[in-house]
Protein backbone atom coordinates (compact mmCIF):
# COMPACT_ATOMS: atom_id res chain seq x y z
CA UNK A 1 0.00 0.00 0.00
CA UNK A 2 1.07 3.28 -1.01
CA UNK A 3 2.55 5.64 2.05
CA UNK A 4 0.29 8.93 1.65
CA UNK A 5 2.33 10.61 4.19
CA UNK A 6 5.98 10.36 4.65
CA UNK A 7 7.84 12.92 6.80
CA UNK A 8 4.63 15.12 7.24
CA UNK A 9 4.57 15.77 3.90
CA UNK A 10 1.39 14.27 1.44
CA UNK A 11 2.90 12.35 -1.55
CA UNK A 12 0.69 10.82 -4.05
CA UNK A 13 0.88 7.71 -5.99
CA UNK A 14 4.00 7.66 -7.93
CA UNK A 15 5.62 9.53 -5.06
CA UNK A 16 4.87 7.10 -2.95
CA UNK A 17 5.97 4.46 -5.25
CA UNK A 18 9.22 5.94 -6.31
CA UNK A 19 10.21 6.18 -2.32
CA UNK A 20 9.32 2.65 -2.16
CA UNK A 21 11.87 1.63 -4.79
CA UNK A 22 14.60 4.00 -3.61
CA UNK A 23 14.52 2.79 -0.18
CA UNK A 24 14.24 -0.91 -1.30
CA UNK A 25 17.74 -0.01 -3.33
CA UNK A 26 19.38 1.32 -0.66
CA UNK A 27 21.89 3.06 -3.18
CA UNK A 28 22.25 5.49 -5.66
CA UNK A 29 19.88 4.83 -8.84
CA UNK A 30 20.29 6.86 -11.79
CA UNK A 31 16.54 7.64 -13.47
CA UNK A 32 16.28 5.38 -15.87
CA UNK A 33 16.96 2.79 -13.09
CA UNK A 34 14.20 4.39 -11.03
CA UNK A 35 11.64 4.25 -14.09
CA UNK A 36 12.32 0.54 -14.93
CA UNK A 37 11.99 -0.98 -11.49
CA UNK A 38 8.34 0.88 -11.78
CA UNK A 39 7.81 -1.36 -14.76
CA UNK A 40 9.24 1.17 -17.46
CA UNK A 41 6.88 1.42 -20.40
CA UNK A 42 3.64 1.29 -17.58
CA UNK A 43 4.13 5.45 -17.46
CA UNK A 44 6.05 7.73 -19.47
CA UNK A 45 10.10 8.25 -18.49
CA UNK A 46 9.54 11.78 -18.55
CA UNK A 47 6.93 11.94 -15.88
CA UNK A 48 9.01 9.60 -13.40
CA UNK A 49 11.95 12.30 -14.27
CA UNK A 50 9.50 15.30 -12.88
CA UNK A 51 8.07 13.03 -10.19
CA UNK A 52 12.21 12.47 -8.84
CA UNK A 53 12.45 16.33 -9.05
CA UNK A 54 9.29 17.14 -6.59
CA UNK A 55 10.53 14.21 -4.64
CA UNK A 56 14.59 16.51 -4.36
CA UNK A 57 11.97 19.86 -3.98
CA UNK A 58 10.11 18.32 -1.27
CA UNK A 59 13.47 17.32 0.60
CA UNK A 60 12.81 13.44 0.57
CA UNK A 61 15.27 12.46 -2.34
CA UNK A 62 18.69 13.45 -2.95
CA UNK A 63 20.21 14.06 -6.11
CA UNK A 64 24.19 14.23 -7.38
CA UNK A 65 25.35 14.32 -10.96
CA UNK A 66 26.45 11.11 -12.01
CA UNK A 67 28.17 11.70 -15.00
CA UNK A 68 25.92 11.07 -17.76
CA UNK A 69 22.86 12.25 -15.56
CA UNK A 70 21.61 11.86 -12.04
CA UNK A 71 21.51 9.87 -9.79
CA UNK A 72 19.23 9.34 -6.69
CA UNK A 73 18.63 7.92 -3.00
CA UNK A 74 15.85 8.17 -0.60
CA UNK A 75 17.11 11.08 1.59
CA UNK A 76 16.62 8.84 4.67
CA UNK A 77 14.31 5.85 5.70
CA UNK A 78 10.76 6.63 6.65
CA UNK A 79 12.28 6.96 10.42
CA UNK A 80 14.79 9.15 9.39
CA UNK A 81 12.77 11.96 7.27
CA UNK A 82 10.75 11.91 9.69
CA UNK A 83 13.43 12.91 12.69
CA UNK A 84 14.53 15.44 10.14
CA UNK A 85 11.07 16.88 9.69
CA UNK A 86 10.64 17.51 13.70
CA UNK A 87 13.93 18.51 13.40
CA UNK A 88 13.19 20.93 10.74
CA UNK A 89 9.63 22.49 12.56
CA UNK A 90 11.85 23.04 15.85
CA UNK A 91 13.73 25.29 14.42
CA UNK A 92 11.37 27.00 12.90
CA UNK A 93 10.48 27.77 16.52
CA UNK A 94 11.21 30.36 18.47
CA UNK A 95 11.16 28.36 21.60
CA UNK A 96 11.50 24.93 20.72
CA UNK A 97 11.89 23.72 24.68
CA UNK A 98 8.07 25.09 24.86
CA UNK A 99 7.18 23.43 21.51
CA UNK A 100 8.79 19.83 23.03
CA UNK A 101 7.21 20.40 26.41
CA UNK A 102 3.55 20.77 24.67
CA UNK A 103 4.33 17.71 22.40
CA UNK A 104 5.76 15.05 25.54
CA UNK A 105 2.42 16.44 27.60
CA UNK A 106 0.04 15.80 25.06
CA UNK A 107 1.29 12.27 24.48
CA UNK A 108 -1.60 9.92 25.76
CA UNK A 109 1.04 6.44 24.79
CA UNK A 110 3.00 5.51 27.81
CA UNK A 111 4.85 3.00 26.16
CA UNK A 112 5.85 5.80 23.61
CA UNK A 113 6.75 7.70 26.47
CA UNK A 114 8.85 5.02 28.15
CA UNK A 115 10.49 4.87 25.08
CA UNK A 116 11.26 8.45 24.68
CA UNK A 117 12.74 8.23 28.48
CA UNK A 118 14.85 5.34 27.47
CA UNK A 119 16.55 7.82 24.33
CA UNK A 120 17.05 10.84 26.49
CA UNK A 121 18.78 8.56 28.93
CA UNK A 122 21.10 7.02 26.11
CA UNK A 123 22.04 10.63 24.70
CA UNK A 124 22.31 12.53 27.84
CA UNK A 125 25.91 13.25 28.76
CA UNK A 126 27.52 11.91 31.77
Amino acid sequence: MPRRVVAGRRVGDLESEILEQLWAARAWLSGREVWERLGGLDRAYTTVMTVLGRLVEKGLVERVDGGRGHLYRAAGDPDELTAQAIRSLLSATADPAAALAHFVEDLDDPELVAELAAALERVRPK
